[in-house]
């Protein structure tokens, strides 16, 4: 089945979808991609942002994508995180398979907007809730969470310049927000290394921040081995609504890193709770779970440990290719 990825090939999501796209190629389906970066250029200069002109960037995009599409002639258009594209418009000249791949749920997006995308074959959710809504409303939509690159994200060796610059006993990954910083502050005297530039906001915890911008790339492989132990705190407004297996869900533990991350309702079918990750409710769970690992990180890297083993048996990019393939029949 010939393949055609749109999404945006740049920074983490890029990485991500490139080794989606790896997936997909490995598994005999070959992938071309669009990028929406790309996509919303004129003669390769990207639409000042000052200058509007009503459904020029639209236009834009779905003039580009039609040509891509007729060029190509994919048999499956899999449109990853959102999908910013007049699907009735496509429509008019592909017949093949479209199918969007949301990663957000109801983090950016109400359950209405999904009903408006327009005439797909399958919405792909990360969200349990999100299926449960749509599924209520007689809109085709299958749970399938993300999956990961165990090469990549591999436990290894880390030199001594990275255990200078990235060694703690917790760390913590991204975006900065009043809920985050207050649930963090408790653990900065006790080694806990932060990374975003948001966090410099937040005087209880800016003695906490290493690098004071965002990290991506290798450095967030060296991040994870160099930590005893990652916290994962969910974004608003996900708490409300307990969803949602970020990507760094299941790169944590398959670099081999202890996973300390807010409970959903999603773990219990990826994870051995307790055994392969910790997952928490509140504040004083999560204190509880650093606490343990910072008496004892030996236990932190047994879980880390056996979170990898279920990665590799369950939750690879190749395993997600398989089971979208069969839901695609």
């Amino acid at each position: 089945m010939k393949v055609l990825l749109v999404g945006s090939f740049h920074g983490w999501m890029g990485l991500h979808l490139n080794h989606v796209s790896a997936a997909f190629s490995a598994a005999g389906h070959p992938v071309s991609r669009a990028d929406y970066p790309s996509m919303r250029t004129i003669l390769g200069t990207h639409i000042c942002p000052r200058i509007k002109v009503p459904g020029l960037e639209q236009e834009l995009l779905d003039r580009r994508l039609e040509r891509i599409v007729k060029s190509r002639k994919p048999d499956l258009i899999l449109f990853a995180s959102v999908c910013r594209h007049d699907i009735s418009r496509l429509r008019e000249y592909y017949p093949g398979l479209a199918v969007v791949w949301d990663y957000d749920g109801p983090r950016r997006l109400a359950v209405q907007d999904y009903l408006d995308i327009g005439p797909v074959d399958l919405l792909l959710t990360v969200s349990r809730y999100l299926e449960r809504e749509l599924k209520k409303r007689n809109f085709r939509c299958v749970y399938l969470p993300h999956g990961v690159d165990t090469d990549y994200y591999a436990p290894g060796e880390v030199s001594k310049s990275d255990l200078l610059r990235f060694k703690a006993p917790i760390s913590y990954i991204g975006r900065a927000t009043d809920r985050r910083a207050e649930w963090c502050a408790p653990f900065v005297k006790s080694g806990l290394a932060l990374y975003g530039d948001r966090w410099r906001n937040y005087p209880a915890c800016a003695p906490a921040n290493r690098m004071k911008r965002n990290v991506a790339g290798r450095e967030l492989v060296s991040i994870y081995r160099a930590s005893d132990a990652m916290i994962n705190i969910l974004q608003e407004p996900l708490e409300q609504f307990r969803t949602i297996l970020s990507i760094q869900c299941f790169a944590v533990p398959a670099a081999g890193s202890c996973l300390i991350a807010e409970r959903t309702e999603e773990f219990p079918e990826a994870f051995d709770d307790g055994k392969e990750v910790l997952t928490f409710a509140d504040a004083p769970e999560l204190r509880e779970h650093v606490e343990r690992i910072l008496r004892d990180p030996d236990a932190g890297r047994r879980i880390g440990e056996a979170g990898r083993r279920r990665c590799l048996a369950e939750h690879t990019h190749r395993h997600r290719v398989e089971q979208l393939m069969k839901i695609l029949g």
